[in-house]
C-alpha cells in the first residue's frame, strides 16, 4: 500500500552516512579482497513503509554481494526485467540491512510472491533506499464508488474457491492474502453469490493498474465479516447504475439569485431511476433518481460552494426535457463557542470527552444565507442549532442523577472533588439571549448550566464527528 515514509529511516534511528572506505560494488568482489560486515540488523519500521521495487541495477545475492563465497539469486537482467514488471508479485520487502567495512550498504529482501529473497546492494547510506532498490507505493488512491451504489458479484461463484475477496488488493502487502471471515480464512464464494455490497474506498495497484474497492457493506449489514475485505473492480457489476440521460428522462437544474442572475453554469442533471415512466413534458413530480432523491432533494444536495438554496418553488412545475431553477444566495457559516452560565468560556479538557462533536449533516444546521439574522428558535432544543446539542448521534451525551437530585441528560465533564464530576446541560433560553441578533457567520455563544454527578465508573466513547466549528 502506500508508505508514506519516501526518506524515512529504516532502522528507527537517527539517519548516519556511511562513507565508502574503497569503491562501491554490486558484483561478487575479488578473490584478493573481500569485504566483512561491521554490521547487520532487522528493519524494525513499520512494514508498510518497507515496501521496494528493483531499481534493475544490481543484482540479487544470496549474501551480501562482496563477501567470500556469495551467489547470484537473481541477475541484473533478472532484475530489470523484475522493476519493470506489471504484476505485483514483483514487489518486494525489506527486512534486514547489513552495512560492510567499506560502507556499502545492503538490503536483504523478499518478492511478494516468495520467489526471489536475497542481498541487494543499497547505497551509501541507511537514510533512504537506493543502488538496487527504492522506496515503492505497491497502490495508489482511486476514486470510490458512490455510498449509495449497489454491487453484486459479476458472474456466479456458487462452487468456486475464493478469487475473489483479499484482506488488502491482492499483493499490495507481503504475505497479506485471501479475506478472513471469523477469524478464518474464506475458502468459498459460495455464500456471496448474490449478495449486494457497497464501498468505502479504492485502490489502483501500481503495476497492475486495477482498480480494487473496499467492502463497506454486505446486503446491508456494516457488522458482515467481510466487511474491510477487497474486491477488484472488475469482479462487480453495479446493479442500481445511473441511466444515460435523454430529454425523457432528466431536468437540467440550473442555480440562480434572487437577480435572476445564473450561479452556477455546471450541468446538474436529474436523472429518473430505471424503471420509472417517464414521458419528454411529463411532470417530475415525486419521482426519484438512482440515489432514490426527489428532485428537491438532488438540487439542495448539489448547490454550488458557498451558496445556500433560498427558494425551491420553480422546481414544483419541472418536466422532463426541460430546465428548472433554484434561487440561492451566498451563505456564512458560523462556529460555536462553548460558555457555562456564567458565561465563562470551556475549554476541550473542560469536557471528559473533549468537546461534544457533530456530523457534517448537523454542522450544516450552522450555515445559512449571509446576513440573516438567526431566529431565537434555532436554538430551541427543537431548533435546527439546539437539537444539535441534545446528544443526537452523540456517544458522549448521557443521562446521569446530578447534584440537585433530578436526572438530566448531558455531557460530563473534568473529576471535580469527592468522586464527582462537572455535568454539562444545554440551555436554550440562556442561549438564545446571549446570541440575539447575531447572523449567520457570527459565532454563536453555546450556553451549559453546569451540575455535578458520580463519577461514571466507564467513560463513554469519544464522538467519530467533527469539531471543526468550535472556534
Amino acid at each position: 500500500m502506500k508508505t508514506g515514509m519516501k526518506k524515512s529511516l529504516y532502522l528507527g534511528l537517527a539517519a548516519v552516512s556511511l562513507v565508502a572506505a574503497g569503491a562501491a560494488t554490486s558484483t561478487t568482489a575479488s578473490a584478493k579482497s573481500y569485504a566483512t560486515i561491521k554490521s547487520n540488523k532487522t528493519l524494525t519500521t513499520a512494514a508498510t513503509s518497507r515496501n521496494v521495487s528493483l531499481t534493475g541495477s544490481n543484482a540479487i545475492y544470496n549474501k551480501v554481494g562482496t563477501l567470500k563465497g556469495a551467489k547470484l539469486v537473481a541477475t541484473k537482467t533478472t532484475a530489470k526485467k523484475l522493476a519493470k514488471s506489471t504484476s505485483g508479485k514483483a514487489n518486494f520487502r525489506a527486512y534486514k540491512v547489513a552495512v560492510t567495512n567499506r560502507g556499502s550498504v545492503y538490503y536483504k529482501v523478499v518478492s511478494f510472491d516468495g520467489s526471489y529473497r536475497g542481498w541487494v546492494y543499497g547505497g551509501k547510506s541507511t537514510s533512504a533506499f537506493a543502488g538496487g532498490v527504492k522506496s515503492y507505493d505497491t497502490t495508489t488512491t482511486a476514486t470510490a464508488p458512490s455510498s449509495s451504489a449497489t454491487y453484486k458479484l459479476s458472474a456466479s461463484t456458487s462452487s468456486t474457491s475464493n478469487t475473489l475477496f483479499y484482506q488488502q488488493p491482492s499483493y499490495a502487502e507481503y504475505k497479506i492474502g485471501r479475506a478472513k471471515v471469523n477469524g478464518s480464512t474464506l475458502t468459498s464464494t459460495s455464500a456471496y453469490a448474490d449478495s449486494t455490497f457497497t464501498f468505502s474506498a479504492a485502490e489502483k495497484t501500481s503495476r497492475e493498474g486495477a482498480t480494487w474497492y473496499k467492502i463497506a457493506s454486505v446486503d446491508g449489514s456494516t457488522t458482515n465479516g467481510l466487511v474491510g475485505a477487497w474486491v477488484k473492480a472488475s469482479n462487480v457489476t453495479q446493479t442500481n447504475a445511473e441511466p444515460t440521460a435523454t430529454s425523457s428522462n432528466s431536468v437540467t437544474v440550473v442555480y440562480r439569485d434572487s437577480s435572476g442572475n445564473i450561479i452556477s453554469t455546471a450541468s446538474n442533471k436529474f436523472i429518473a431511476a430505471s424503471g420509472t415512466s417517464t414521458t419528454e413534458g411529463g411532470s417530475v413530480g415525486s419521482d426519484k433518481n438512482t440515489a432514490g432523491e426527489t428532485l428537491e432533494t438532488f438540487a439542495k444536495d448539489n448547490v454550488p460552494s458557498g451558496y445556500t438554496v433560498t427558494s425551491t418553488s420553480d422546481l414544483s412545475s419541472a418536466v422532463y426535457g426541460g430546465t428548472a431553477y433554484v434561487t440561492v444566495a451566498k451563505s456564512s457559516t458560523s462556529k460555536v463557542t462553548f460558555v457555562n452560565s456564567n458565561y465563562n468560556t470551556l475549554s476541550s479538557s473542560d469536557f471528559a470527552d473533549g468537546y461534544p462533536s457533530l456530523t457534517t449533516t448537523q454542522q450544516e444546521a450552522l450555515t445559512g444565507t449571509s446576513g440573516t439574522t438567526i431566529s431565537s428558535d434555532a436554538y430551541d432544543t427543537d431548533g435546527s442549532i439546539g437539537s444539535l446539542f441534545k446528544g443526537t448521534s452523540e456517544t458522549a451525551y448521557t443521562t446521569a442523577t446530578s447534584s440537585d437530585g433530578t436526572t438530566k441528560s448531558g455531557y460530563v465533564g473534568a473529576s471535580a472533588s469527592n468522586g464527582r464530576s462537572y455535568f454539562y446541560v444545554y440551555d436554550a433560553d440562556k442561549t438564545a439571549s446571549a446570541n440575539s441578533n447575531l447572523s449567520y457567520g457570527d459565532t454563536i455563544k453555546v450556553v451549559f448550566d453546569t451540575y455535578y454527578v458520580t463519577t461514571p465508573s466507564t467513560t463513554t466513547t469519544t464522538d467519530s464527528g467533527n469539531t471543526s466549528y468550535v472556534s
